[in-house]
């Protein structure tokens, strides 16, 4: 009778080895892939037309130049402003004030190259409403009355409009940021832009 019963709770024994050994090999199931997470480009007010940073009053004068400066010229694959600003003044009850030296350069894309076909250079006062809308322009006078123009449109600001204007270096740079950055906004396969004559400008990596 003990033998019996020695051989029933070895048997119960061994199956229960058998079964947890056959819940250790069970498979589970693969973990899920996190989803893709899509990284969206930053775009402020300006973006569209290279300005990267999130003043209305700035994007506004990036705006006209593109929108509006740019058709006194043949059209083009892109226009793209560098936007020097001297002063900004919002003392005024229904407009903001804002004085720079402002170019706007037009290109055609040819491979990985912005070709500049044309543009110019429009220094003055811009006139924006409170609603960030540039409602005028007053641009310096060309040839022999430019110097007295500026003088009475920058007043106090004349001297300072006069570093900006005469600064070829800073101009430079800031056009180079501001062509990078509405290549980067725009989602363009360019990398350098290239005025006539000279060499290309390799654009900053993003």
């Amino acid at each position: 009778m003990k033998k019996r019963v020695f051989i029933a709770l070895l048997m119960a024994v061994l199956a229960m080895t058998f079964c947890l050994a056959g819940c250790g090999n069970t498979e589970e199931a693969p973990a899920e892939e996190p989803p893709e997470v899509i990284e969206e480009t930053p775009a402020g007010p300006g973006a569209a037309y290279g300005y990267g940073g999130d003043d209305p009053v700035e994007a506004a004068v990036y705006q006209y130049m593109a929108e509006e400066v740019s058709k006194n010229f043949d059209e083009a694959d892109a226009s793209i402003p560098t936007v020097g600003i001297v002063f900004v003044d919002y003392t005024g009850e229904d407009e903001i004030l804002v004085g720079g030296d402002f170019w706007v350069d037009n290109y055609n894309i040819e491979g990985d190259t912005l070709k500049c076909v044309s543009g110019g250079n429009f220094p003055g006062i811009m006139h924006v409403s409170k609603d960030y809308v540039v409602t005028s322009f007053d641009p310096v006078a060309d040839g022999a009355g430019f110097d007295a123009s500026a003088r009475e449109l920058f007043g106090d600001y004349y001297e300072d409009f006069m570093k900006v204007y005469s600064n070829s270096d800073g101009r430079d740079e800031l056009r180079k940021i501001t062509v990078t950055d509405y290549v980067y906004y725009n989602d363009l396969p360019v990398k350098q832009y290239q005025d006539e004559g000279w060499d290309p400008v390799e654009l900053y990596t993003k």
